[in-house]
């Protein structure tokens, strides 16, 4: 048997939506509304979109006090729970103390499925004035585990089995009461899902461990979840991979990377230790988050680079996917002049940066370089669901042309942000995801950049080149920005190219300054306190359903969908 090890990451989601109703009580009949279903919480994600159960579900209805009910069956119907007889209050006119379950608890109900799958049930519950409104609330009465089964052991994987270290043994419905029992457990099967995601309901309790088995072409594989905490509602998120896996697992790993990537020699390591080729294509892996020194950063080498006027071109090829892990306090500064700089200085037309997070960057800026940035210098591939997050700064004093994440784009940038970069660049112009753009970005924002400190600027990119597109992005809020005449909220110069569902907030600022022979549709203003625009359609209804009209327009790209978070209040979801 071989075992995994598990990398964890606990992640919390708290939703607040919720729907008013008016009420004006006439009689004693029970009035019983309210179908919201919150979701999973998870703090990473910061809010998911709520649900809501839908007309003809049956809930159990329990109340004592002033409603007198056991198990009694409710079907919403056009706004409200029902029930066969009319419900009425006591004559004694007291509150009532009411719970109510979805789905309709059956005689002899078993809460497991025959498959050993524990059922996701919801559940509302308060205590009511007399003769008020009992509107429902459901929220999940167990918890969820989400497990992510790395892309290299998922392409072997057959079956994968989960067995929680105890089970439900009773339930009282009417309190809300869970027993739990450890003389009969459950096991939960998967086949092999080739996104690598499995998801389970396990009971909420302190100290329970899951067994787990993998079934590969390799043999088996088994694991142990370390005894946790689960709590009601809550979802957590844990990674799966085998001890032997390949990838860049310490700041030490990414530094040897970035000179092996670049063809130079690093002690005796070698670039298969942090990645695997399939028909010669190389795709390195990010198993950690990374913290770094300043020492450390001294010795990282940008990957890939243009000598001079693209003289010796050598960009990153390959694909590094970062698995939503993050590298933090990074400290880039470029120590000759060249053509361009960044953590990759330059991606090539295949190369593939994809779900990876720079956090509390510093860029500081004291050679000739044409393009710079926090991520990629030059991008001619793609750039998937990466995030310049936390708090960043950017100090250059030279005429460069900065750009957030990227300098100059010719690829495609898709599904990514910057935020709360700090630009100290007086002697240029800058944008918030890139300087100049040739290329495409799609679906992406920006959030709490600070603009004030340049000549010019605009939120998403400076300047746009002809047949370039830039489609379905919004930018939240600055921290500040130059005289109104020399910021644009999205872009600041458009030259014959596409800009389509675009969206900005700050007031008095133009959403693109200057166009030429450019095509403008779908530009939106929004008001930042309500994410509502004039016409009062939220702005995550219109980035979502853009990609629901437009995503079959670009079948080679994935598009996240968008949800709420808390500052910005809309963000990508990752996947």
């Amino acid at each position: 048997m071989k075992y995994l090890s598990i990398a964890i990451a606990l992640l919390v989601i708290l939703n607040s939506c919720t729907q008013e109703y008016l009420f004006s009580p006439t009689d004693s009949t029970v009035s019983i509304i309210g179908n919201l279903s919150v979701p999973f919480q998870d703090n990473k994600s910061r809010g998911i979109r709520s649900d809501y159960l839908e007309d003809g579900s049956h809930i159990s209805f329990y109340s004592s006090g002033g409603i007198s009910a056991d198990n009694l069956l409710l079907i919403y119907e056009k706004g409200r729970w029902n029930s066969l007889a009319e419900l009425q209050w006591n004559s004694e006119q007291s509150e009532a103390t009411v719970t109510a379950y979805y789905p309709y608890i059956e005689k002899d109900f078993c809460p497991y499925e025959k498959d050993g799958s524990l059922k996701d049930i919801l559940y509302s519950t308060g205590i009511f004035k007399y003769q008020s409104p009992i509107t429902l609330q459901f929220n999940h009465i167990f918890s969820q585990l989400i497990f992510q089964v790395n892309a290299r052991l998922n392409s072997h994987l057959e079956k994968i089995s989960f067995t929680p270290s105890i089970s439900i043994n009773n339930i009282d419905w009417q309190h809300i009461q869970l027993t739990y029992t450890s003389d009969k457990l459950y096991t939960q099967e998967f086949t092999k899902q080739e996104n690598g995601i499995y998801k389970l309901i396990v009971p909420p309790a302190s100290n329970i461990s899951v067994n787990i088995t993998l079934k590969t072409s390799e043999g088996y594989y088994t694991a142990q979840l370390t005894p946790t905490t689960f709590q009601q509602g809550y979802q957590y998120k844990y990674n799966l991979k085998s001890n032997n896996e390949c990838g860049i697992s310490t700041a030490e790993d990414f530094i040897a990377f970035t000179h092996l990537i670049n063809g130079e020699v690093y002690s005796n390591r070698t670039l298969d230790e942090f990645g695997t080729s399939n028909n010669g294509n190389w795709t390195y892996y990010l198993l950690n988050d990374i913290y770094f020194t300043p020492e450390q950063c001294e010795r990282l080498q940008p990957i890939g680079r243009i000598e001079s006027q693209e003289a010796s071109y050598m960009g990153f090829k390959d694909c590094l996917d970062g698995q939503n892990h993050s590298l933090y306090n990074l400290y880039l500064t470029p120590k000759e002049d060249m053509d361009s700089y960044a953590l990759f200085s330059c991606i090539d037309t295949t190369g593939i940066v994809k779900d990876l997070n720079i956090v509390n960057a510093s860029f500081t800026g004291s050679h000739i370089c044409k393009y710079e940035a926090i991520l990629a210098g030059r991008n001619n591939g793609t750039i998937l669901g990466c995030h310049i997050e936390g708090n960043n700064t950017f100090v250059e004093m030279n005429d460069n042309k900065p750009g957030g994440m990227v300098g100059i784009n010719k690829g495609c940038i898709i599904n990514s942000s910057s935020e709360n970069i700090d630009f100290q660049h007086p002697n240029g112009k800058v944008g918030g995801i890139s300087y100049g753009n040739s290329g495409k970005i799609l679906n992406c924002y920006t959030s709490g950049c600070n603009f004030l400190h340049t000549q010019a600027g605009a939120g998403i990119c400076y300047t746009m080149e002809p047949r370039s597109e830039m489609k379905n992005c919004y930018a939240y809020t600055t921290a500040g920005y130059p005289s109104k005449k020399k910021y644009a909220a999205l872009v600041y110069s458009a030259n014959n190219c596409i800009i389509e569902c675009g969206l900005s907030c700050d007031d008095d600022i133009k959403t693109v300054y200057g166009s030429y022979q450019t095509t403008l549709k779908e530009i939106y203003t929004y008001d930042a306190q309500t994410m509502k625009t004039q016409n009062g359609i939220l702005v995550m209804d219109i980035l979502n359903n853009w990609i629901e009209n437009n995503a079959s327009l670009y079948p080679q790209y994935t598009f996240y969908d968008w949800i709420t978070g808390d500052t910005p209040p809309i963000i990508i979801q990752q996947p």
